[in-house]
């Protein structure tokens, strides 16, 4: 159904496309990024620019990004400085600045496909009742992708390889297109991202995620387009076991608080024990202590504070378990009011279900591949891991 305040488009509107770069000392890496991105295919009377969010670099981001694009260019660039640091201040920034109605996000290692541009602005405009829509990312390096990278590649924001990879059922930072209007929206009734996302070397995460889940919340559609293809470029520092490790540690954090947006088209549980454990931090601390000790040996624990388990995908496990102990510790004096917050939000449509996701295009995701692609969001239930487990393993005979 769409939503009633939204302007009916024909067929033949055309939006203005916003491509926004955020970027943090990305001097080295802009340069090919900005030249694939003069190869677009544009046509001369869709409206579309370049616009670079600095976010607090200490290197010369803004000036190389000025002399790689040049004179005789299709479109204009722009160099907007944000200073505080973290990814969710600079997009906010970059929605503040952009000119037109569809604002594209791509990161300084991302490569787009020539169509692009044409193509977010065509399939925003063909549905009105869509709020964003996300792309298909496939990763790429200079050198081969480590054994352990299949099993892992959706906490990278992409697939390992673009044959057989399922369609995701939620936005990517990296490839996602929002209209402006409905940030605008949001903002106007009061959203304030609760997540930092990655602020400098720090691996906190997930605020893109946060972004998608309040604009579903809110009434809007969202759209994979498989049409939109994106190489996700790995540095070789992003393909060590230690960095994963860490970033499972981040996610996991993070994925306390989208609990609470999962959670917001819930009906509070039957029963007063049932509420308790519903309302109150230290009944989901326990749980999730419990749920660690009993898949883990003392000994694993033990084990993964010293050694670096290469290749064992328990140490990745443990850690992102103990990054959700580690984020209820640190909501501990916020968890009632943030979860009353999310669950209350001005912004917030009371009777909008939540996984009605999958796009109409494609075939939806049966359900372990669901869980598989999205584990980051949720995996509070053990009975899902041999499912997951057996779709991480169809993946890898796969690639």
């Amino acid at each position: 159904m769409i939503r009633p305040d939204v302007r009916q488009h024909h067929p033949s509107d055309r939006l203005g496309v916003s491509l926004i770069i955020c970027c943090h000392n990305g001097a080295k890496l802009l340069p090919k990024t900005l030249a694939n991105i003069r190869n677009q295919r544009v046509s001369g009377d869709l409206e579309w620019e370049v616009l670079v969010v600095d976010n607090a670099s200490t290197d010369d981001t803004a000036q190389v990004a000025y002399n790689c694009w040049g004179g005789n260019v299709p479109a204009s660039l722009r160099v907007v400085e944000e200073p505080e640091l973290g990814l969710c201040h600079a997009r906010a920034r970059g929605f503040t600045e952009a000119k037109f109605e569809a604002v594209s996000f791509i990161d300084d290692d991302n490569l787009i496909c020539p169509d692009w541009v044409a193509v977010v602005s065509e399939a925003l405009a063909m549905n009105p009742a869509v709020g964003a829509i996300g792309s298909v990312n496939r990763a790429i390096s200079d050198a081969p992708l480590p054994p352990w990278f299949p099993r892992y590649c959706e906490f990278y924001a992409c697939w390992a390889s673009s044959e057989l990879a399922p369609v995701p059922t939620m936005l990517n930072g990296a490839g996602m297109s929002i209209r402006k209007s409905v940030w605008e929206e949001l903002r106007n009734n009061s959203f304030e991202s609760r997540l930092t996302d990655r602020v400098g070397t720090r691996l906190s995460s997930c605020g893109d995620l946060e972004l998608g889940l309040a604009i579903k919340l809110a009434g809007w559609k969202i759209l994979i387009e498989p049409r939109l293809q994106l190489d996700h470029y790995m540095l070789a520092e992003r393909l060590k076991w230690s960095y994963l490790r860490r970033l499972m540690r981040g996610v996991g954090e993070s994925n306390v608080l989208l609990d609470f947006y999962f959670n917001a088209s819930q009906e509070d549980p039957a029963g007063l024990i049932s509420r308790i454990r519903k309302r109150y931090w230290r009944w989901d601390f326990v749980s999730e202590a419990r749920k660690l000790l009993r898949r883990h040996s003392v000994r694993s624990l033990i084990k993964c504070c010293w050694a670096e388990m290469y290749d064992d995908d328990d140490a990745p496990d443990i850690e992102w378990r103990v990054g959700r102990l580690v984020g209820l510790m640190r909501l501990r004096s916020r968890y009632l009011s943030m979860r009353h917050h999310i669950r209350n939000a001005p912004w917030r449509k009371r009777e909008t279900p939540f996984w009605d996701l999958p796009d109409t295009r494609a075939p939806a995701p049966a359900p372990a591949d669901r869980l598989f692609s999205w584990l980051i969001l949720r995996e509070s239930s053990s009975a899902y891991r041999p499912h997951i487990r057996a779709s991480r393993a169809r993946q890898s005979e796969v690639l």
